[in-house]
């Protein structure tokens, strides 16, 4: 059985997932509350929102769902998610252990790219602000107006290998959705899933994680 350690030492470099591996993006600001915006300014455009949009709680969603109900709206719901996320990003909590992962990567001479649904600037704002950038060779977020290209689609994934110089066979992804993993296969990389939730390593291996660990300081000594 291939562990997540086996992957690490195959792997010639390393995509993580930002919210959750890196940190929790939306531990200052909830995600609902952003949802709940990005909603309002929906309604103050004159848009009637589907019982299912507004039942949502995650902005991501109400970005995707905004392409199919409001698509010249986009761009306006795109500018007004970032902005709220380099809020959010100013008071995310971080991952207990990813330091000491970004810090044992480095050492063992493998570039780190995170691979992301989330904004590059929300990004590079809390890299910043939690001392990390340094450990982070790449940032590939969100596209910009195509919200049908974030993950599961590979984009981000494939643009991340081609910024770290490697092969996608070459890289291991790490994250924390089905979106992870379905994107990691979607662009041939390998992929461990990062599952704290009791229930969350079996649904992950079935969106086809092909390792699992429990938290990233547990990585960190496995590199």
């Amino acid at each position: 059985m291939t562990t997540a350690a086996d992957l690490l030492r195959q792997a010639d470099a390393v995509l993580l997932d930002f919210d959750g591996p890196v940190c929790s993006i939306f531990a200052g600001l909830p995600a609902s509350v952003v949802a709940s915006r990005l909603k309002e300014l929906l309604v103050r455009e004159g848009v009637r929102v589907p019982q299912d949009v507004e039942a949502l709680d995650d902005p991501l969603k109400v970005l995707r769902r905004t392409a199919d109900i409001a698509p010249e709206l986009v761009d306006k719901v795109e500018t007004a998610l970032m902005a709220n996320e380099v809020e959010a990003a100013t008071c995310a909590a971080i991952t207990p252990g990813v330091r000491e992962f970004l810090e044992a990567c480095s050492e063992a001479g493998k570039p780190v790219a995170i691979v992301s649904n989330n904004s590059e600037p929300a990004i590079e704002t809390f890299l910043a602000l939690a001392d990390l950038g340094e450990w982070v060779t790449a940032v590939s977020g969100r596209p910009i107006g195509e919200p049908e290209q974030m993950k599961p689609h590979p984009q981000a994934t494939l643009r991340a290998c081609k910024a770290l110089g490697v092969r996608p066979e070459q890289a291991v992804l790490i994250g924390d959705s089905d979106f992870d993993m379905q994107a990691a296969s979607n662009a041939g990389t390998r992929s461990i899933a990062y599952a704290t939730e009791q229930g969350r390593a079996e649904s992950l291996t079935q969106a086809g994680a092909e390792a699992v660990t429990r938290s990233m300081a547990e990585l960190a000594e496995q590199r």
